[in-house]
């Protein structure tokens, strides 16, 4: 299995530069807000872009898919490692919890074992929505629009990245999402200062939105801005669900073409899938936690939206809530948003293929006529490769989540719990059930590490590696 480690090196290194470009981010920051510099981040910004620098020099290939895969399972770990390195020598953070902090930012999960947000410096509250923000869009999308030379090298990583296009091109896609990305977060900064926010609030929390991410600037997270501005909440799901949105269909609404995004199937089973949660988590906070009739309509709402689109802001306490409604939120993470966008989950997308597989199945059992057994998805008809696609990730996301789940109540943590913080891991959602603290066993915080990177990159390697040991020859289709 030959790699090419000159366009995989080539490929690093850009995907360095953009780190060390964002890392400059925070002694900015300082200066701004007047703080002491963050020494550690100039100096360690600098190395990356030189690093970055240095490597666009090498002259490589463009890479393979198998190269794009292994590009994919060095660079999650190995940017969130040194981003860390930087965090750990900057704060009182100890090695791990800065990784844990890192890997929780770049892929969007919005886990954290940081304390003391109210009154940490604004340069590092802010790299934590920063991470959020550009992880989520994916490094690749910000390389491919930097660097004139990532186009012909790395074009395949960004295709494990990004799947889809919007454009004629993978560059001219990236653009145009930076470009969706961009509006949006402008959008919802104005949003949310009208509504209450202020300007250093807005900023970060529209950040971490948009990118369904949902770190705050306080340690009691969101609820603290509720309180004070109670109508916040309203923009804020809005943006949660745009951020759960397909980014093509993004695209179009932004082009005014209301009608395309309406009468898109998978936006109608992401509509009606969140209807039903939202409707059923109303009504376990009304008969099972026996809150009053508005607060259950404003909590459950906001809460169910946060949990799929894989954002994390909550309002109220959620390890306080009973059995049901954590089950509720279960399921609503498990699902997630919808493909090609910055949520988690098995995305609404595979499980419109899986019920219309289920559907053919049950047909096919109970008539013996002949029927059209294709699967047709918003006019596209789906493979059997892309279906079994589908069932495969959805066995891994379950098997996955509850190995982690299961590893976790070792610690002495209640199933219902451990499978809550599982999920909310796997599916890059944040939402806690009060297992992950600063004081959580350090096996505990290394399983839900690793279940962030893998939901993350939704366990590409590890399809690969299934492939191979079932089918030696897939080898040749990746060359």
């Amino acid at each position: 299995m030959l790699l090419n480690w000159r366009g995989i090196a080539k490929t690093l290194a850009s995907l360095e530069a953009v780190l060390g470009l964002l890392m400059l981010s925070v002694p900015l920051i300082d200066l701004i807000t007047g703080s002491s510099i963050s020494w550690w981040f100039l100096f360690f910004a600098l190395i990356y872009t030189l690093i970055g620098i240095e490597g666009s020099r090498i002259a490589a290939e463009p890479l393979s898919l198998k190269d794009s895969l292994v590009v994919t399972a060095i660079a999650w770990p190995l940017i969130s490692l040194e981003a860390a390195i930087a965090l750990m020598l900057t704060t009182s953070l100890g090695f791990i919890d800065a990784w844990f902090e890192s890997i929780s930012g770049f892929t969007g999960t919005g886990f954290t074992v940081m304390t003391g947000l109210d009154h940490t410096k604004p340069s590092i509250v802010t790299w934590r929505s920063i991470m959020q923000w550009s992880g989520e869009l994916g490094f690749v999308v910000f390389a491919m629009v930097i660097f004139p030379y990532f186009y012909k090298i790395g074009r395949s990583a960004y295709g494990v990245e990004r799947p889809l296009k919007i454009e004629a091109s993978f560059y001219k896609t990236a653009y145009s999402l930076l470009k969706i990305y961009l509006v949006l977060t402008i959008a919802g900064l104005v949003a949310y200062i009208y509504t209450g926010m202020s300007l250093y609030e807005a900023f970060n929390h529209i950040l971490t939105t948009i990118a369904t991410g949902g770190m705050s600037t306080y340690d009691n997270g969101y609820m603290v801005i509720y309180q004070r501005a109670p109508y916040t909440y309203v923009p804020v799901m809005v943006f949660m669900f745009l951020g759960g949105m397909n980014f093509v269909l993004l695209y179009r609404l932004l082009r005014g073409e209301l009608g395309s995004v309406a009468g898109s199937e998978e936006f109608r089973v992401y509509v009606a899938t969140m209807a039903v949660l939202v409707a059923a988590l109303i009504g376990s906070y009304i008969y099972v936690e026996g809150h009053e009739l508005y607060y259950a309509v404003v909590a459950a709402s906001f809460n169910l939206v946060s949990a799929m689109t894989t954002t994390g802001f909550n309002i109220g306490t959620i390890s306080g809530l009973s059995d049901t409604s954590k089950a509720i939120i279960i399921v609503s993470m498990f699902i997630g948003g919808m493909i090609f966008s910055t949520a988690g989950g098995i995305k609404i997308y595979r499980l419109v293929i899986l019920l219309k597989r289920l559907k053919l199945q049950a047909f096919s059992s109970l008539i013996s006529v002949p029927i059209d057994r294709r699967i047709v998805v918003d006019g596209a008809v789906v493979s059997d490769d892309e279906a079994a696609q589908a069932a495969l990730f959805t066995v891994l996301h379950a098997t996955m989540i509850m190995i982690g789940a299961i590893i976790i109540t070792v610690y002495g943590y209640r199933f219902i719990d451990a499978l809550f913080e599982a999920a909310s891991a796997a599916g890059c959602v944040g939402l806690s059930a009060g297992v992950v603290s600063p004081e959580a066993p350090l096996a505990v915080k290394l399983v839900i590490m690793f279940l962030m990177i893998t939901g993350r990159i939704e366990y590409s390697q590890l399809i690969l590696l299934l492939g191979l040991i079932a089918n030696r020859r897939a080898l040749s289709v990746l060359k």
